[in-house]
């Protein structure tokens, strides 16, 4: 019924091009309406922590998010997420001492893809989409750690984070070595226009130090790095960030910028949001883009824009419908070179530690590339603890 439906709605796409970006427009347009209706009126995953009205670190280890689970985060992964809880504590799977914990996630995928001007356009795959170790060592009553996410697939070994952190009393943390960046929504979808036109995904960590000032519903970042996908730098190419984020009431609005002062200098503005309204969750993110001209005969700084808006229902404990539609502009110099995708996807956790996953996805590019536009049903299971 899902891939009928994604072959319907790709037809009527492709039987009206020039409607494509009117469209997103538009129903981005109703999404921060829709936003602004529950704000007024009611009295990673991402979505989790704005249904919960909670921070990252509520949930994770990581205070940005992501990786290894806190013991909260792993009671709600054993009681609240899933449809049936389990008998046993998985807090006690990953916690090894009073010292060390571990922890792990594992996605395995089936896909069916259809690529259109290709002459086998088909084709179906089983995968290790992601295998992550997660290692926390933490020295009791110091407000010191030392954490570790390493990549065991797909292809060899690789180190995604190695920091050494510390807490200070009223929250406030520094944390230095090989990390991810803290930036807009750090969504699971590596693919997402948002992931990939501003590099923050979780192929980019980088190597640098990071100061967060953490107080009651406010979380401001200061960071300094390499540069994205960089191993070394000098003292006049770094990367240069802020992420400022606060938790309101009913909604939270989060925002940054971004300078990478390297050899094609980039500017990144940031802005995302998200909130409740009874079993439905909002997000939604901009991302404005400015690359430096390679050089100044003749050429022009390439302006680009990265949206996502995302709304997920969770009609029935352990169930959840995931609904996204994305835009990306290159160029904003050129005409009618948008992009746009299209995923819709069933969630569920029959039980803790396992959730399943079937997601029908659309993107569809300019008529020159279409080549690029393809449709994808897929079905994958996670495991976690």
């Amino acid at each position: 019924m899902t891939f009928i439906f994604n072959m319907a709605y790709s037809n009527l796409i492709k039987s009206n091009q020039g409607l494509r970006f009117t469209w997103f427009i538009k129903f981005l347009a109703l999404s921060v309406f829709s936003i602004l209706i529950v704000i007024n009126t009611a009295v990673a995953e991402p979505y989790l922590a704005v249904k919960n009205y909670l921070k990252c670190a509520a949930c994770h280890v990581n205070p940005n998010g992501g990786g290894l689970r806190t013991e909260f985060g792993k009671i709600y992964g054993q009681n609240l997420l899933p449809a049936k809880a389990n008998s046993y504590d998985s807090a006690k799977l990953a916690r090894l001492t009073q010292y060390l914990s571990i922890g792990a996630d594992a996605r395995f995928n089936a896909n069916f893809q259809k690529t259109e001007e290709i002459e086998d356009n088909t084709s179906k795959s089983f995968e290790v989409s992601s295998a992550q170790l997660y290692i926390n060592i933490n020295i009791p009553n110091s407000g010191l750690s030392f954490y570790l996410d390493q990549q065991m697939a797909p292809g060899s070994a690789i180190n995604r984070e190695a920091i050494v952190m510390y807490e200070f009393e009223q929250g406030d943390f520094i944390k230095a070595g090989k990390l991810f960046l803290p930036f807009g929504l750090r969504i699971e979808d590596d693919t997402a226009f948002i992931r990939q036109a501003t590099g923050m995904n979780f192929d980019n960590s980088d190597n640098g130090v990071e100061y967060g000032l953490n107080h009651d519903n406010t979380t401001v970042n200061f960071y300094v790095a390499n540069g994205t996908s960089q191993s070394s730098n000098n003292d006049d190419s770094f990367l240069y960030g802020i992420r400022a984020e606060h938790l309101f009431s009913t909604f939270r609005v989060g925002g940054g910028a971004v300078l990478n002062d390297g050899e094609q200098q980039v500017k990144i503005l940031n802005l995302y949001g998200g909130t409740q309204w009874r079993d439905i969750t909002f997000l939604a993110e901009v991302d404005y883009l400015i690359l430096e001209a390679a050089n100044s005969f003749n050429q022009q700084d390439i302006k680009q824009l990265a949206a996502l808006a995302e709304i997920n229902y969770q009609w029935k404990q352990g169930w959840n419908l995931k609904l996204t539609t994305e835009y990306f502009d290159p160029d904003q110099d050129v005409d009618e070179d948008e992009q746009t995708r299209y995923s819709l996807i069933g969630e569920y956790t029959p039980l803790s530690n396992v959730q399943l996953r079937l997601g029908a996805r659309i993107k569809q590019d300019i008529p020159q590339k279409s080549q690029n536009n393809y449709e994808t049903v897929f079905f994958q299971s996670h495991f976690y603890f």
